[in-house]
């Protein structure tokens, strides 16, 4: 038997993943894996939001929010 594990938002990390390339790709046309690898387990097992995290990673990019 498999057991799924969930963060506090009910997510798995492979849906929080999927959430998280999105945001990545709603702000800049980019997908999460064309950018250096950031601390994604952790991000998800704090409860960051795939928005937050998306804008996380951007900035430590130099990504240049208006």
């Amino acid at each position: 038997m498999t057991l799924t594990r969930l963060n506090n938002r009910g997510q798995t990390f492979e849906q929080w993943y999927t959430a998280t390339d999105a945001a990545v790709a709603a702000i800049c046309g980019l997908g999460v894996d064309d950018l250096p690898d950031g601390n994604s387990w952790d991000a998800w097992n704090d409860d960051t939001t795939p928005r937050d995290y998306a804008i996380m990673l951007l900035e430590e990019e130099g990504f240049p929010f208006a």
